[in-house]
């Protein structure tokens, strides 16, 4: 036998031992289960963290602090007022947060109880914006800042000595004077020309009677000038003539004379006011917007007084309703928390699906009515069950 022959054997008898011992029972001990994680989701029946249900029934008494109170229209819906946010209930039922006039204040419901703050009623003619410069409640909010030069604007803004605060700010824009408290322009105002106070009085000499449409007034900061009346101008030249023309233009709207003598629009285009002043412009055509009636510049596409063409305009919306104009067309939709839950267009929106027992949260979404089971924010209110009760 060679060598490489007996090496073959070898191993052959090696291997068949191997096997022979592995074939034999061993005996490893008492072996236990590794601790693996859990295979029972979380919070499933059963699991580590399973919800412990609590079995809801059905409620009739207030939770605070939500109360049945009357309003001036008369009874409202049980629980329907919030007593934390109510004006006319706050606190407590027939507590009204109440506007003080005289002293420039009134009052709302915050978390329960009145609070003071300024009350700037809106006035076209006379504006204000009364401010409690001083901290104080007793005299109110004392300050007007559209007028006060110790608060121009704000509490504290102090104008410089002398100067007037008019409209919450301290002193004119350049180019004017305050008079008695207003600004003016001193170049053309008869009654303060170049200055306060200066009013202008037809003069002795001059023309005996003025030319067309023109007086004897206040130009360039003098008196004894002649001048145009409101509305017209003169475009020729000859105002300085008695025996002119005077100020024969009256329209400064027109194609030939847009904003002044001698500006003439082109072709197409006309003389528009779009916030700039009179001038030459295809009218509507820079905001992309169809010029309607009035005039006005309107986008077709969403303008509600003009929605899908000039003159359409969509209805006006009924209670706690809006109207839209979408693409072109009318649209209606309800207030937050309210719906039209029986279907009549004429009342608008009229459930509030806030407190309204029959229409809880919802059209149709009724609470316990038998039982008297009130609406609170747009759910049945729901209590614990009592040991014993089934629902």
């Amino acid at each position: 036998m060679s060598l490489s022959s007996k090496r073959l054997l070898g191993f052959l008898l090696l291997a068949f031992a191997l096997v022979a011992a592995c074939a034999e029972n061993v005996d490893m001990g008492d072996i236990k289960p590794p601790v693996g994680p859990t295979f029972t989701p979380p919070g499933a029946e059963g699991g580590p963290d399973a919800p412990v249900k609590v079995l809801a029934c059905t409620a009739t008494t207030c939770p605070a602090p939500f109360a049945s109170c009357i309003s001036e229209d008369g009874p409202t819906y049980k629980c329907g007022t919030d007593l934390m946010r109510d004006n006319d209930h706050c606190g407590a039922c027939g507590s009204k947060c109440l506007v003080y006039a005289p002293i420039h204040m009134t009052s709302r419901c915050i978390d329960g109880a009145c609070e003071l703050e300024c009350h700037s009623p809106p006035d076209l003619f006379h504006p204000v914006d009364w401010r409690n410069c001083n901290g104080l409640v007793d005299d109110g909010c004392e300050i007007n800042v559209l007028q006060d030069p110790k608060h121009c604007g704000q509490c504290g803004n102090a104008c410089a000595p002398g100067t007037p605060c008019i409209e919450g700010r301290c002193g004119c824009l350049a180019g004017k004077i305050a008079c008695n408290g207003v600004c003016t322009d001193p170049r053309v105002d008869d009654n303060n020309c170049g200055a306060c106070g200066n009013v202008c009085t037809p003069p002795a000499g001059g023309c005996a009677v003025p030319p067309p449409n023109a007086y004897y007034g206040c130009r360039a900061g003098a008196c004894n000038n002649l001048k145009c009346i409101d509305g017209a101008a003169d475009c020729n030249g000859d105002l300085s003539m008695c025996n002119g023309d005077g100020c024969e233009t009256f329209d400064l709207e027109s194609t030939d004379n847009c904003g002044g003598c001698g500006i003439k629009c082109a072709p197409g285009e006309s003389c528009v006011d779009e916030g700039n002043g009179l001038e030459c412009a295809v009218p509507c055509k820079r905001f992309g917007k169809t010029l309607c009636p009035g005039p006005s510049c309107v986008d077709l596409l969403t303008d509600v007084g003009a929605c899908g063409s000039c003159g359409l305009g969509c209805k006006a919306p009924g209670p706690n309703q809006t109207s839209t104009c979408k693409k072109g067309l009318c649209a209606y939709e309800c207030q937050a928390g309210f719906a039209d839950c029986n279907g009549d267009p004429e009342d608008g929106c009229e459930t509030n699906l806030r407190i309204h027992p029959g229409h809880c949260g919802a059209c149709g979404q009724a609470c316990d009515l038998a039982a008297g089971q009130p609406c609170i924010e747009g759910q049945c209110l729901m209590r614990e069950c009592d040991p014993g009760e089934t629902r």
